[in-house]
């Protein structure tokens, strides 16, 4: 590895140390931060300290732009830099979001793509933030969103740096959703991560589902890698029959996880009629509906805001069942099927027993069956009867969760992923 090695990310989330979403900070260990910068269009304040050089496209001022074209839309932040103007750009981002989430269909994302396309996001603080900097290379993740694309082949032209693409999602095929109007964004997707791909120099994939498929359809071949560890996990389970069992979720609801968290309350309610049998807590930014809300309020079950990422770790660690949600039915049922949550990384290190919720055929699952890394349920009855298998059989928790620890150390331990990493990086700027 060349810690002064000059690595360019482009993504849509900023690297923030209060939310778990952080693969590429993660993998970036080990390089000197003055020689890492990163291209976000989100404008929550960054702070991760794997990065000196930050810069945010802001989506909101973008929209302004397309009726005032005098106005900045982009500009170098300093780690950990709170502005007036990201607080308000990100409260706009907030509420249009807020509105979004209601109204997600074909219409608003293509409509989302009209507004970056009509704004002004090739400005001179974008060119000179990216000539500056002078990267070897630039790494990207192959995003649904097509003027992320759109700007990573523009800074590759600029820069003509060596590129690397991370394939996470399917966004890709036409398996996800059925129908054409669901399917007219993914037509646009494609040909956007079409052109990408030819432009780029190597790819990694986030399972061994996304890569077959990846390979399959761009005529690639990517490198298999996750999040590495952040600790070496160690198994320390109290005597087996203690209740209640404390059962942990935390993270994003969105995109039909708040359906699957309802259901495993559901069963967790019926098991607890006669006993307290398990416990149950929840953190997370999303906002429950007041249907939901008001269903889960009970006395073993306590729902809070998102908690900054240290204290999250910390609470999976101390936590006997960890929860792991997707969809089950509905229009994201199939949105995870070449996915790999963070969260199982994290849940890994965490040492503790893994309970995934969600169907059968999306690569988590499968990656977690094939493994036997945790225990799985697809629907309301599966997942009734798991829990009930965990309160007959609390033994089993001890069990799963050496199984998780031996398939981290296999096949996500630190040394090996970031290895992988590093010397992709090599052999691609010296290729």
């Amino acid at each position: 590895m060349n810690p002064k090695r000059r690595i360019l990310v482009v993504s849509i989330s900023s690297w923030n140390t209060e939310v778990g979403m952080n693969t590429w900070p993660a993998l970036l260990e080990g390089h000197d931060p003055d020689c890492v910068a990163h291209i976000c269009f989100r404008s929550n304040a960054p702070n991760n300290p794997a990065c000196n050089h930050y810069f945010i496209l802001s989506e909101s001022r973008v929209i302004k732009s397309i009726l005032n074209r005098k106005i900045k839309t982009g500009h170098e932040v300093l780690p950990g830099e709170e502005t007036a103007e990201l607080s308000g750009d990100l409260q706009a981002q907030k509420a249009r979001y807020g509105r979004m989430k209601k109204r997600r269909n074909a219409v608003t994302l293509l409509g989302r793509e009209l507004l970056w396309k009509l704004g002004k996001w090739k400005t001179k603080e974008l060119d000179d933030f990216v000539t500056s900097f002078a990267p070897d290379v630039i790494l990207y993740s192959m995003e649904s969103y097509l003027y992320c694309n759109r700007i990573c082949r523009y800074v590759k032209k600029l820069t003509g740096a060596k590129s690397i693409g991370y394939f996470a999602d399917d966004n890709f095929t036409y398996k996800q959703q059925k129908g054409f109007f669901a399917n007219l964004p993914r037509f646009f997707q494609r040909r956007s991560l079409k052109k990408l791909a030819k432009q780029t120099d190597a790819f990694f994939a986030i399972t061994p589902k996304t890569k077959r498929e990846a390979d399959a359809f761009f005529g690639i071949d990517c490198k298999v890698l996750t999040k590495p560890l952040h600790e070496v996990p160690e198994v320390n389970y109290p005597a087996p029959g203690r209740f209640p069992i404390r059962l942990l979720y935390t993270g994003n609801l969105g995109i039909g996880r708040d359906e699957a968290l309802l259901q495993v309350f559901r069963a967790v309610q019926k098991i607890n009629q006669t006993e307290p049998v398990f416990s149950f807590t929840v953190y997370s930014s999303t906002a429950l509906s007041e249907k939901v809300g008001s269903e889960m309020k009970t006395d073993f079950c306590s729902i809070h805001a998102a908690i900054p990422q240290s204290e999250v770790l910390q609470k999976q660690k101390e936590a006997d069942l960890l929860l792991l949600l997707e969809a089950t039915q509905g229009k994201y049922a199939k949105i995870a099927r070449l996915s790999f949550s963070t969260k199982i990384t994290d849940y890994f290190s965490a040492g503790k027993c893994i309970f995934a919720v969600g169907c059968s055929d999306i690569a988590p699952m499968e990656y977690l069956r094939e493994n036997q890394c945790a225990l799985i349920a697809s629907n309301q009855s599966e997942i009734e009867t798991q829990l009930r298998y965990i309160a007959d059989h609390p033994q089993v928790l001890q069990e799963y969760a050496q199984n998780a620890r031996n398939c981290a150390l296999q096949n996500h331990e630190k040394a090996k992923v970031l290895a992988l990493f590093n010397n992709t990086i090599e052999s691609v700027v010296n290729g």
